[in-house]
């Protein structure tokens, strides 16, 4: 089949398919994804950065207190500060990423006695698993295969409020700030939502 052109930024070939559907096959055998579904433009959300360039695409599969599944197609690493330090975030429940295409480079920290304890340069590649705790701090440096890079997240429940950033140089944890700007630059990457 033809690549498809989803929204501005997004194009899905019969690839793209091929390797969420073994995905899904492979980890989440519950769940079934057929090419219509996969194609169609309301499901996927693409994911703006701060700058409002397209930093992943999302197909979710289930979305519901106690469980969420979705396909993530990589295209930017995690923005960091503005100054450029590290900025990892925790996530409000527990997840494991499953690496069906490309890779990823990540950064991981963990806050044990008011000590940061840091894990740089974790390499994530296809076939390999990645799993993620509520007290883990991350920070995804580098998309291995940009555009080609998937993941099939499978989360526990969530807690909402349980998750900010830290701070490497002082262990300090926060809230992520509330991003005036987000909505419109959502809205302007999903001109087909």
């Amino acid at each position: 089949m033809e690549p498809i052109r989803i929204a501005p930024g997004l194009t899905l070939s019969t690839m793209h398919y091929e390797t969420a559907a073994a995905g899904i096959a492979a980890h989440a055998p519950t769940y079934a994804l057929t090419w219509e579904q996969f194609v169609h433009p309301a499901a996927w959300w693409l994911v703006p950065d701060v700058h409002g360039q397209l930093s992943k695409a999302e197909l979710t599969l289930q979305e519901d207190p106690e469980r969420t599944a979705k396909i993530n197609i990589w295209f930017a690493a995690d923005t960091r500060r503005p100054d450029g330090r590290p900025s990892p975030h925790s996530h409000p429940w527990t997840f494991r990423s499953y690496i069906l295409g490309g890779g990823y480079t990540e950064d991981r920290y963990r806050v044990v006695d008011g000590q940061v304890l840091a894990d740089l340069g974790q390499e994530h590649t296809e076939g390999s698993t990645n799993a993620v705790s509520r007290d883990l701090y991350h920070e995804v440096t580098r998309i291995h295969e940009p555009g080609s890079t998937m993941t099939l997240m499978l989360c526990g429940q969530g807690r909402r409020g349980t998750w900010g950033h830290l701070d490497p140089a002082t262990g300090r944890c926060a809230r992520p700030d509330v991003d005036p700007g987000f909505t419109t630059r959502l809205r302007a990457l999903n001109p087909h939502r």
